[in-house]
């Protein structure tokens, strides 16, 4: 298998690394000082108690991540047991790395969701030749999660976040599958005397909110998961592939998703929706307006209500948001076909490449993962008989519960499908309990998350154009003035498409999708 080649540019760009980035603090060495030792020794590192501490830089290819310092308890905890002091670099924007990379600039490690981008022999170190190379360090993957990472070239460069095999899942009566939500004011529900027990349902609620509250925004939408709660009820999928009958086809092609189109266009048209919510360009905008009581409704992500009530109590509100927990369609269905996000990458930048390796080492072990998501055992969390924690703070609380401790989003850095799965399988709170009751609908294929398109090749040039094609049509198509005009925008759309080549991406895949599978399947069989 073959990498892409780096990205032929002439910009030339100097990274500052030290802009805007506050240095890493430390705790107290002296603390579980026999933990740290064995932690170390099994990495192939030295103690904390020896020498002066190693220093690496990690750029986070995520410009909207909560923190931008490796400090608090569970970092400082992470950074004690290994021996490495770290540096952290928020990206400013989505530019950014494409220029590091094309000037050759790099941080030590990179966090970042392209993989087309950084799993490159010329960009960063594959990781299997690094095992090779440090054999003291603990490196021992399960062979399908090295399977669903590997590049062009046979190696493998990073480990995705979010994926765990079968055989994984199947040591857990209940691994919870997390995804967008829909969120209702409370208070108003009651008061009105209405319930959303269907999708028929939100049309009579949102017209009865709307003639009580004509001031009130009757529903917002978030900038990124958008009315991704809405397709889940309705069975579609958002980006990608749909299997269909043995073939994949472009996800514009499903069945229904001219009904969801014309669903969200009603309620524009409707007044429920207002026109600037299609500005809005941070998941902030939309939070801002629920916790300061001017919307009834919000479509986002299943903790944003737990999120959202935290603030709201802190600013001393009476008013609470409440998810709908339950599946209100027979059309339910989520897909799961990805195998593996954003991961860490050891970069040819790098000025320790065994210290790097230690990071990741530790980083993507089990005690790893759970020290970065759920904090320090004993005092964040505890476990039971079965392997389920329970948490002494609110696990979806916001930033204002988590970021003094720097607790859970570094573990987004690293942690595969089980730790986040499992993260609140006995927790009582409507995030846990919407996942307990999503799950069941879940429809897992990380084979067609494996068909990759190579940096720059044809099928990754159509993808962007296509993609940057139906953000533009699809403000026009929701934001249409009739039903009429919102078809004729979504058949606009589906030229446009195929004029773009969705028919080469549908092409490409099934050559490839069927080759595929049966090599996964031989990897599982085998594992």
């Amino acid at each position: 298998m073959k990498a892409k080649r780096v990205l032929a540019t002439t910009l030339a760009v100097v990274m500052l690394f030290g802009s805007g980035c506050g240095s890493a603090q430390t705790a107290d060495p002296s603390s579980n000082q026999a933990q740290d030792q064995q932690t170390a020794e099994a990495t192939g590192g030295e103690s904390t108690q020896s020498g002066e501490r190693e220093k690496l830089t990690i750029f986070v290819d995520e410009s909207w991540w909560p923190y931008d310092t490796w400090e608090g308890a569970v970092p400082e905890e992470f950074s004690n047991r290994i021996g490495i002091d770290v540096e952290i670099i928020r990206a400013a924007d989505d530019n950014q790395l494409p220029l590091m990379v094309s000037s050759g600039e790099m941080a030590d490690i990179v966090c970042s969701y392209r993989y087309q981008f950084m799993a490159d022999s010329e960009v960063s170190y594959a990781l299997d030749e690094l095992a090779a190379q440090y054999p003291d360090i603990a490196w021992d993957p399960d062979p399908v999660t090295v399977f669903v990472n590997e590049a062009k070239d046979d190696h493998y460069y990073t480990i995705g976040c979010g994926f765990s095999p079968d055989s994984e899942y199947e040591k857990y009566d209940s691994v919870l599958t997390e995804g967008p939500g829909f969120m209702v004011r409370e208070d108003i529900l009651e008061e009105l005397g209405l319930s959303i027990n269907s999708l028929e349902d939100l049309d009579t609620v949102f017209a009865a909110v709307h003639e009580a509250y004509p001031e009130m925004i009757t529903t917002d939408f978030n900038c990124i998961h958008k009315f991704g709660w809405l397709m889940n009820q309705m069975g579609l999928k958002s980006s990608g592939y749909v299997e269909n009958n043995g073939q994949l086809e472009w996800y514009l092609r499903q069945d229904g998703l001219l009904d969801y189109y014309k669903k969200v266009n009603e309620w524009y048209r409707n007044g429920y929706i207002t026109t600037e919510n299609f500005a809005y360009t941070s998941e902030d905008d939309t939070k801002e307006d629920c916790v300061a009581g001017k919307a009834f409704a919000n479509f986002g992500y299943d903790n944003h209500a737990d999120n959202f009530n935290t603030a709201i109590a802190a600013n001393g509100d009476d008013f609470s948001f409440s998810l709908i927990t339950d599946c209100v369609s027979d059309d339910c269905k989520v897909y799961n076909t990805g195998c593996g996000g954003r991961g860490l990458y050891i970069t040819k930048s790098c000025q320790n490449v065994e210290a790097a390796f230690r990071f990741l080492s530790y980083a993507y072990s089990d005690e790893g993962m759970k020290l970065l998501m759920w904090g320090i055992e004993g005092e964040d969390y505890t476990v039971d008989a079965d392997g389920y924690p329970t948490f002494t703070y609110d696990f979806q609380g916001d930033n204002s519960v988590l970021q003094p401790r720097g607790l859970k989003y570094w573990g987004w850095l690293v942690h595969n499908a089980i730790v986040t799965g499992i993260a609140e399988a006995t927790s009582t709170s409507q995030t846990a309990e919407a996942r307990k009751n999503l799950t069941p609908y879940v429809y897992r294929n990380p084979v067609i998350g494996l068909i990759r398109f190579e940096t720059d090749s044809d099928e990754a040039i159509i993808e962007s154009k296509i993609t940057d094609m139906v953000k533009n049509q699809e403000a026009a198509i929701m934001t249409a003035d009739s039903e009429e005009a919102c078809e004729a925008a979504f058949n606009e759309m589906l030229s446009l498409a195929d004029e773009l080549g969705m028919g080469t991406l549908e092409d490409y895949a099934n050559e490839k999708y069927p080759e595929l599978k049966a090599e996964y399947d031989k990897v599982v069989a085998e594992n």
